[in-house]
């Protein structure tokens, strides 16, 4: 698993997702085995403050970062960020 995965779990998990969850049923006809329900419904996880935490923790330990950037890196660091967050809506 690479680094921007485990960040794009963590940003879901801080912020909350929903996911859809199947469930099926399988009974025997015959020799086979033979879907007999399937159900998918919809979950909703809440935001995980933990999450959160370890987010805002690590941005403060990126304060020092963004400090030796320049105005024109600090816009596209800007814009990085916006595309992120609508990313994630």
């Amino acid at each position: 698993m690479n680094s921007k995965k485990i960040k794009d779990a963590l940003y879901s998990k801080a912020l909350g997702f929903t996911t859809q969850e199947v469930t099926e049923e399988y009974g025997i006809s015959g020799d086979e085995f033979v879907l007999q329900k399937r159900k998918t419904s919809t979950k909703a996880y809440p935001p995980d403050l933990t999450a959160l935490q370890m987010i805002l923790e690590k941005e403060g330990d990126d304060k020092n970062e963004y400090a030796n950037m320049t105005d024109e890196e600090l816009q596209k660091e800007k814009e990085r960020l916006i595309c992120q967050l609508k990313e994630k809506k």
